[in-house]
């Protein structure tokens, strides 16, 4: 009777570890990404590029995944990661507050910049500015895009009460560069890559705007996979790491990053 029930436990247990790998292979990752130029945005064609959607490739080549992409603006990624209406997104920074309903990989998925952009005819004023605290000593007004976490240590800054006033908050990028040729702003807070993009898309721009300052420490320009506690383990969230770190060591993340240089893009 015992040997009976020893071999009843055996094929149990072989079940269970020929079926986990199938439930791995047959999860599709929902991913929800606002959309931005260069980074994620659809062509002509209605297909999905940029620089974020060739990672996002790389990265699931080097898991057992599928994925699905869905455009919504980053304050609905935000809430469906706490809701699990979405398994995922990209490039997110690791706030505390976050951490509550959101797991994130160890290893980074992107490194980017983020700059302050002024007007070129204000530029006396930012003669004392070196780092984005600077701002709290100045009489300007800085446009920043709502709802956005440059980097780790930006929401403590927002907590001076100097410095916040300073800040006015736009909801859509492009609104940003106009605010400032409006007279509504004397600069704004964008990713270098896109900044610099609109910049040379637009000969009113770079006439009028110049970039200052890369605003974040250096240990701070890399942002995360973040996952959805309620649909994501912490063993799902494991492959993800593993993935990332194999494909920075491949070197196809430098690859990739080079094809997004300014002086590629048309």
């Amino acid at each position: 009777m015992g040997k009976s029930i020893q071999m009843f436990v055996l094929k149990l247990v072989m079940l269970s570890l020929l079926f986990a790998p199938f439930s791995l292979l047959s999860k599709e990752f929902v991913i929800g990404i606002n959309e931005r130029d260069i980074f994620r945005h659809k062509d002509a064609e209605g297909n999905w590029s940029g620089k974020d959607i060739k990672l996002i490739e790389a990265v699931f080549r080097r898991t057992p995944y599928q994925y699905r992409i869905i455009a919504m603006p980053w304050a609905r990624v935000i809430e469906g990661l706490k809701k699990g209406a979405i398994d995922m997104t990209v490039a997110a920074t690791p706030l505390p507050e976050r951490k509550k309903f959101a797991y994130f990989t160890e290893n980074n998925f992107r490194y980017s910049h983020h700059m302050l952009f002024v007007n070129k005819a204000k530029l006396k004023l930012f003669e004392s500015v070196k780092q984005l605290s600077d701002l709290t000593d100045i009489d300007v007004v800085i446009a920043a895009l709502r709802g956005a976490i440059y980097y780790e240590s930006y929401p403590a800054l927002l907590n001076n009460k100097e410095f916040a006033k300073r800040i006015t908050y736009i909801s859509e990028e492009l609104s940003m560069l106009n605010f400032v040729l409006k007279g509504r702003a004397d600069g704004y807070i964008d990713s270098e890559l896109e900044g610099k993009y609109y910049l040379l898309s637009q000969p009113e721009y770079s006439e009028k705007i110049v970039p200052l300052i890369r605003i974040a420490p250096d240990n701070e320009v890399g942002s995360k996979l973040m996952f959805s506690k309620k649909r994501v383990s912490i063993e799902q969230v494991e492959v993800f790491d593993n993935a990332l770190e194999a494909l920075h060591k491949s070197g196809e993340y430098e690859e990739i990053s080079q094809l997004y240089e300014l002086n590629k893009i048309d």
